[in-house]
């Protein structure tokens, strides 16, 4: 399935940004007035400068104590993003923001110009329903049960254990 598939992405709005002239402090006032987990920053042509994210502000201007105010959002963005196309694989991405730890996605069109924001989130949710048949075929393939007898022996054995430590 295509990123453009997933059920919500037509309706999610733009994503907000700052130029690379904005400061820590601007972002940190969008990101929470919005209760936003990340900003894409941007040059004047819409292409994407960098990324700030929770932890960037965390590692790179709390514990060093600076002055939200005082700092460039270029002095402490992310600098490497990585992106994907609308036209990508929805699971390929999900794989690939799993396996290197990052949350946050911006979605460019074909001119590397940002057209939406996708979170780890917003990709299990859709998920989840094919990750669940997917998790039963498996069982049932490789025990032979079906996925409920599963759940309610692994159900008795937590009320079990849960009755033996009181």
């Amino acid at each position: 399935m295509k990123i453009k598939d997933k059920l919500d992405y037509e309706t999610k709005s733009k994503p907000f940004t700052l130029r690379i002239n904005a400061t820590v402090k601007d972002a940190l006032d969008v990101m929470c007035e919005k209760n936003f987990g990340s900003i894409v920053v941007v040059h004047d042509d819409d292409t994407i400068a960098g990324i700030l994210t929770e932890r960037d502000m965390m590692r790179r201007v709390l514990h060093r104590g600076l002055e939200p105010s005082k700092i460039a959002i270029t002095d402490v963005m992310s600098s490497y993003v990585r992106t994907a196309n609308e036209n990508d694989e929805l699971f390929d991405w999900l794989r690939i923001m799993t396996a290197e730890r990052f949350r946050h996605l911006p979605i460019i069109d074909n001119e590397g110009k940002l057209v939406s924001m996708m979170s780890q989130g917003d990709f299990v949710s859709y998920a989840w329903p094919d990750l669940f048949d997917h998790t039963r075929q498996v069982v049932r393939e490789r025990l032979g049960i079906p996925f409920q007898w599963l759940m309610m022996g692994v159900a008795g054995i937590i009320i079990t254990l849960l009755i033996l430590n009181k």
